[in-house]
């Protein structure tokens, strides 16, 4: 009887010593600390792939907390994760949902960022998602897929008789358009030849005439620059001349003056208004044809 109880109680003792090696087990195996706080914050995500609760998250590629909530928000995924106490969030931090390995295990990779600001830890960022090897041989499946629909539609459209004809005959213009150009180019390699160098002789020579007369050419640009000026003081006082004209013919009309009073009979006054307007046809028609009176030579 008393054997019984003994071999009772060291089984009793052996099941406890198990659980609490189990539960020491687990513990570490989650790498859960005993008095270390810990602070929850969400981010919002575009796609998380094969992300899941209790999934590592990773600063700076150190271990800081894990995964404790994903939730659909919109067109975006909310996760919710625990972050030790010593993990120091910035305003520019940055989160990524990374590929671990092969299988497409993932996690939460976090730059803590060097702003000056803390991060508002009350509002959930926009976070990225980087593609891994699976949705990469995803894509690679499609694009090979859409390689052979598009192989396929060109053998219906190239590959059919009349479309192998119409490039025969493409080819086959090409060629006799190659062999017309060659033909013509040796026949006519000495024109050709002979073009080339009058055209360099004739670049010489206006070079030379223009090296010549180089001090000429200056010579004209400054007649020009000078005929210019004269010009517009001439137009200048044409103008003036013009409307010293006008005043004294207002003056007259009005009968103004000593003057006014002697001429004012229709005879003198007409033909004051004929010369006025004379006058007023010369600057008009020296303005449009200035080389009519302003005479430039170039060399």
């Amino acid at each position: 009887m008393m054997k019984s109880i003994a071999t009772e109680i060291k089984v009793g003792i052996t099941v406890i010593a198990a659980a609490v090696i189990l539960l020491l087990g687990i513990i570490w195996v989650k790498e859960y600390k005993f008095n270390v706080e810990r602070y929850r914050y969400s981010v919002l995500f575009p796609n998380i792939g094969s992300l899941e609760i209790g999934d590592q998250v990773s600063v700076l590629g150190v271990k800081k907390g894990e995964v404790e909530k994903i939730r659909i928000s919109g067109n975006y995924v909310l996760v919710t994760f625990k972050i030790m106490n010593d993990v120091q969030l910035k305003k520019d931090a940055k989160f990524t949902v990374m590929n671990i390995g092969l299988m497409g295990e993932r996690f939460i990779n976090i730059q803590p960022g060097e702003s000056d600001q803390p991060l508002d830890l009350s509002v959930p960022v926009h976070g990225y998602y980087d593609t891994g090897i699976p949705e990469v041989m995803g894509m690679m499946g499609a694009a090979i897929d859409e390689l052979r629909h598009l192989v396929a539609i060109m053998e219906g459209t190239i590959g059919t008789p009349s479309a192998t004809e119409s490039m025969q005959r493409i080819i086959a213009n090409l060629d006799k358009i190659s062999t017309d150009w060659q033909y013509l180019s040796q026949q006519n390699r000495e024109k050709l030849t002979q073009a080339v160098t009058d055209l360099a002789s004739t670049t010489s020579r206006i070079k030379g005439i223009l090296d010549a007369n180089e001090e000429k050419f200056e010579e004209t640009l400054d007649n020009i620059n000078e005929g210019s000026q004269k010009f517009v003081e001439i137009a200048s006082k044409l103008d003036t001349l013009s409307q010293s004209v006008h005043k004294l013919l207002g003056n007259l009309e009005s009968g103004e003056g000593t003057l006014g009073r002697a001429l004012k009979n229709d005879s003198l006054y007409n033909q004051l208004v004929s010369a006025t307007v004379n006058l007023d046809s010369l600057i008009t028609d020296f303005k449009k044809h200035p080389k009519k009176y302003v005479k430039l030579s170039i060399f």
